[in-house]
């Protein structure tokens, strides 16, 4: 995984807090945008994803920290909370938007509307 470690002010302190911004690859198919985030460690019901006019935002909370060990002499891992945001058109039907959580992978799915999808016309041939 390669993420980028922000500072994002979020607390009610005004303090600012590290942050991962987790890693996506982006699909699109015929009707929908695809989303997937790197987003290990975090539980289901600790994931927010929100889609406010045209800014999608996906949080994810760690639960936990590290334990303490008596013989560390040297350490580089570190728990941090995940932030990412979006700004994405119009076409999306924000009625029917879904995601899923597998393996620390974040799956959003973002069904196009039907007015930006393509249309086949049919051609009807006269005797």
């Amino acid at each position: 995984m390669t993420a980028e470690i922000r500072k994002l002010t979020k607390d009610n302190y005004n303090t600012e807090k590290p942050v991962l911004v987790p890693p996506v690859d982006i699909y699109e198919t015929e009707d929908e945008y695809v989303i997937k985030a790197e987003m290990p460690g975090v539980a289901k019901d600790r994931i927010n994803v929100t889609l406010n006019n045209s800014e999608l935002e996906i949080t994810g909370k760690i639960n936990g920290t590290l334990p303490e060990e008596k013989d560390l002499r040297y350490s580089e891992f570190r728990l941090y909370d995940y932030h990412r945001k979006f700004k994405v058109g119009d076409d999306i039907d924000n009625r029917r938007l879904s995601a899923k959580l597998e393996n620390g992978i974040l799956t959003l799915n973002l069904p196009k509307s039907e007015k930006v999808k393509p249309k086949k016309i049919e051609i009807k041939v006269e005797n």
